[in-house]
């Protein structure tokens, strides 16, 4: 744990030093967003030198060359809560030496959801002391990365890693998630990233707090169908009528209706997520089949009919005090949220609803919490690269961080090691093999699960049950992927105006999106706005590469 405390440290100080000389260059990438204007992408760096391992002539199906000396890979993961992890380290160490990767691990823990800023900063400076990043479709942003040059190549058909070292990895993924991360970059079109394997289908959901609808006196099966589509769920008076009683029974400072500004408008309105960031655009998908598209030219948000009616009951609901105000503050809404769900302090709130979420978010907040769907499964381009890991341009060792990745993602017992711990000190197996974890030991040891690369090749948990695995996949296949899926917006061309537009959609959206604003005055107010801002500019060059994405495809 010294070791690990020490190259925390030693990272962070780093960063702190370099801090200055990219202020600026951090300041406007926070103000604009992850499709702001990219810098001028950094120089290719050099093939991998440090790694002894041979080289073999490129073939049709190329072996893996023999692995002689061992190269320490250091790899930043994001999420969970990792205090102490020097047995963890040492075992999953001593199993990468059994396997013959020729690799030892060197990790960085980022404790919460924290990881972007810094790691994005390591990039953008040339850090060559980290190989490996999480990255995906929030946090670290793949795409962004991997279209800048941070990120190489893996597919490249003059250094060709995912061949060499990567094929039983690759093969145990689907190729939807290759899809995902598979885009433009420096080196051409190509496969940039590892793509997470976890829950890759998403739905929309209610999260309905029915311990609480009950004590009301309603019934949950007269308002919600939980095998069907509840958006219209929204506009039932008896809807309405249970926060009412809820505001009456448990008081003015009870809140029933707990939303996430943006998300819970969109959900409602039936649209993808926006791939611009700015969350100006509606990406509208048929809720029974989102494959398909209402309509293949997109448009504004403020101009779609759907969106406009939710807006226009939301600033209802909060006219009536469901809504606490505190969701219209930046910088308070996630807190506000995490903090009432957790504490079952809600009615009525949305998710994106990720396998075997029921059972323990009800164990959690000692409720009975249900999650009628919005819509059907869908996988799109941000939740198919919801979560995956990328090797820096920077990195001296990357062929050794691919036979990392390669073994991370296809042994068990390593798979294992590093999302679970050491077995006897962290979790101990069940009469049916399952894992059954040691509360006090993995108070220190804590690694986001659904961060941790490949989970389909981990051992399920007591709590998952025999057949866990089988079951997440079930659910993953019946995904249906939306029209967008693949999909990626280059904003290069119109850097200046998503520049522009930010700052407006920063004033507006968040308050707008949780009925804190009378839609009948801000939503001319931010569409005029918008306008002087470039949003036609974006709007014709979104469509543009829609259109042609559709035609190549």
């Amino acid at each position: 744990m010294k070791k690990l405390i020490q190259r925390s440290k030693g990272i962070r100080g780093k960063l702190l030093l370099l801090l200055l000389a990219v202020t600026v260059m951090v300041a406007f990438t926070v103000a604009c967003g992850d499709d702001a204007a990219d810098p001028a992408p950094p120089p290719t760096a050099p093939a991998d030198t440090t790694d002894t391992a041979d080289a073999t002539e490129d073939t049709d199906t190329p072996e893996a060359p023999v692995v002689t000396d061992t190269t320490e890979v250091t790899i930043w993961f994001m999420g969970g809560s990792v205090v102490e992890d020097s047995a963890v380290i040492e075992a999953a160490n001593a199993r990468l030496a059994e396997l013959g990767a020729g690799v030892t691990i060197n990790p960085i823990w980022t404790g919460g959801w924290g990881m972007g800023e810094p790691a994005q900063v390591a990039l953008d400076t040339g850090d060559n002391t980290i190989d490996i990043f999480w990255t995906g479709s929030w946090g670290l942003n793949f795409w962004t990365n991997a279209r800048v040059g941070n990120f190489i190549r893996l597919d490249n058909p003059d250094n060709d890693l995912l061949a060499r070292y990567g094929q039983d990895m690759r093969a145990a993924v689907p190729q939807a998630l290759w899809d995902a991360f598979t885009t433009e970059g420096p080196s051409g079109f190509g496969v940039y990233g590892i793509p997470g394997y976890k829950d890759y289908a998403q739905m929309y959901a209610w999260d309905v707090n029915n311990t609480r609808l009950a004590e009301l006196g309603f019934e949950f099966d007269e308002l919600f169908d939980e095998n069907g589509i509840n958006y219209s769920v929204f506009f039932d008076p008896q809807f309405e009528a249970a926060m009412a009683a809820a505001k009456e029974m448990y008081g003015d400072t009870f809140f029933p209706l707990v939303i996430e500004p943006e998300l819970f408008v969109r959900a409602v309105s039936n649209a993808d997520f926006d791939l611009t960031g700015l969350n100006a655009f509606h990406f509208g998908f048929d809720p029974s089949n989102p494959a398909n598209p209402v309509d293949p030219v997109i448009g504004l948000n403020l101009e779609n009919e759907d969106f406009l009616n939710v807006l226009d009951r939301l600033h209802h609901f909060w006219n009536e005090g469901f809504i606490d105000p505190r969701l219209a503050i930046p910088g308070e809404a996630s807190t506000v949220l995490v903090e009432a769900r957790n504490a079952g302090e809600y009615l009525f709130s949305q998710i994106v609803y990720a396998y075997g979420h029921t059972a323990s978010a009800s164990a959690d907040r000692g409720i009975d919490a249900r999650f009628p769907p919005l819509s059907r499964p869908i996988v799109s381009s941000v939740s198919a690269a919801g979560s995956g890991f990328a090797i820096s341009v920077y990195s001296r060792n990357q062929e050794a961080a691919m036979r990392f990745m390669n073994a991370w993602y296809t042994d068990n017992q390593l798979a294992v090691i590093l999302s679970e711990g050491v077995e006897g000190i962290h979790w101990d197996a069940d009469a049916d093999g399952l894992v059954v974890l040691n509360s006090d030991a993995r108070a220190d040891y804590a690694p986001w699960r659904f961060g941790m690369g490949n989970i389909f090749v981990l051992t399920p948990r007591d709590t998952d049950g025999v057949g866990y695995f089988d079951r997440f996949n079930a659910y993953n296949a019946q995904g249906t992927g939306t029209s967008l899926l693949g999909f990626t917006f280059d904003s290069d061309p119109v850097g200046l105006d998503m520049a522009a537009l930010q700052g407006v959609v920063d004033q507006f959206h968040q308050s707008l999106t949780v009925g804190a604003l009378d839609p009948a005055t801000a939503v001319p107010e931010y569409l005029a706005a918008l306008r002087a801002n470039g949003i036609d500019n974006v709007i014709a060059e979104l469509n543009a590469q829609l259109q042609a994405f559709y035609a190549a495809r």
